[in-house]
């Protein structure tokens, strides 16, 4: 049920999720050769031209888990997105519960504060206006 909700709520607010274009990860129709090319390109240009090149990157280990929400609302607003749309996330995000289940118990349910919902629709948008100022 509730990727069909992120189904919906891509549909109607898809277009203001979009990130930078020199961001490739979590985007339809890109990859990491194109990623790759992009970086190599004016690597190989500027190694011909005998320059030195320095070059840093970014590791992001279970990166979806660590997207604070505030901050993910925050950026969201600041972007022009729309408060209705932002305030809806704001609550579907803020009532996430979890468990943990061991040899069939349950454990008391516990709040979820970071992250974005792993396979969720939206998780891959949410996670890439996340980290777009970074670019």
């Amino acid at each position: 049920m509730s990727k069909l909700f992120e189904h919906v709520l891509l549909s109607l607010f898809g277009d203001s999720l979009a990130s930078d274009n020199l961001q490739f990860g979590f985007k339809k129709d890109s990859s990491c050769s194109h990623a790759l090319f992009t970086f190599g390109e004016p690597v190989k240009y500027f190694t011909n031209k005998g320059s030195k090149i320095y070059s840093v990157s970014l590791d992001a280990s279970k990166a979806f888990d660590k997207v604070l929400h505030h901050g993910l609302f925050l950026k969201m607003l600041n972007k022009g997105i729309s408060p209705s749309f932002v305030q809806l996330l704001c609550t579907w995000y803020g009532n996430l519960f979890c468990c943990v289940s061991w040899n069939g118990v349950l454990s008391e349910s516990f709040k979820i504060k970071c992250g974005v919902r792993q396979g969720g629709v939206l998780s891959p948008y949410l996670f890439s206006l996340y980290i777009d100022n970074l670019i």
